[in-house]
C-alpha cells in the first residue's frame, strides 16, 4: 500500500479510535497502519496498552508481530510460545514463532515451530523430516531430544491412521 493510502486509512481510523480508543478491531487496523508505515514503536506501545491485550489472541498475535518487525524476537517468542500453548491450531502463530526463534538463532525450535505449521496443513511427512532435524540439532539424550522425538511418534500414529484414506 502507497504512503498516501495509509494516511489516508489513519485519518479515517483516528476519529473511530479517539472515540473507543479499546475496540479490539480498531487497535488491530491501527496496529497494521503502523507497520505498513515503519513505525514499530507505535504499534508496540499501543498494544501494551490495550486492556484486553490477555484475553484477545488477535491483539497478542498482533504485539509479537509488532515486536519482530521492532527487532525484539526474544520478546515475540515469549509471547509467541504462550500464543501457540493456548492457540495450537494457529498456523499464524506457528509461522511467527519460527520466525522469532530463526531471528534468535535458535534453529531446532525454529524447525519445530515449523513442523507444527506443516501438521496443520495435513502435510506430515514434512512435518516429520523437520523434527527429526530439530532432534539431531539438540544434545544427544536430552529432555528436548525426547520431546521432538514424542512429537515425531505422534505425527506417525497420525498419518498411519489416515493412510487408509489417501489416493495412492
Amino acid at each position: 500500500m502507497e504512503s498516501n493510502n495509509f494516511d489516508q486509512a489513519r485519518k479515517t481510523l483516528q476519529p473511530l479510535l479517539s472515540a473507543d480508543p479499546q475496540n479490539a478491531w480498531y487497535l488491530d487496523l491501527a496496529t497494521d497502519i503502523d507497520l505498513g508505515q515503519k513505525k514499530t514503536s507505535d504499534a508496540i506501545n499501543r498494544l501494551k496498552n490495550a486492556r484486553e491485550l490477555r484475553t484477545n489472541p488477535v491483539l497478542q498475535l498482533n504485539l509479537a508481530n509488532a515486536l519482530l518487525q521492532g527487532g525484539q524476537p526474544g520478546e515475540a517468542a515469549t509471547i509467541l510460545n504462550r500464543y501457540t500453548f493456548t492457540n495450537k491450531e494457529d498456523g499464524n502463530g506457528w509461522d511467527l514463532l519460527a520466525q522469532a526463534e530463526g531471528a534468535l538463532g535458535n534453529r531446532d525450535q525454529e524447525l519445530a515451530a515449523r513442523a507444527e505449521s506443516m501438521a496443520l496443513v495435513g502435510q506430515l511427512e514434512q512435518a516429520i523430516s523437520l523434527l527429526s532435524s530439530a532432534s539431531s540439532q539438540v544434545k544427544l539424550g536430552s529432555l528436548q531430544q525426547a520431546r521432538y522425538d514424542a512429537r515425531i511418534d505422534q505425527l506417525r500414529d497420525l498419518q498411519a491412521r489416515f493412510r487408509p484414506y489417501q489416493k495412492m
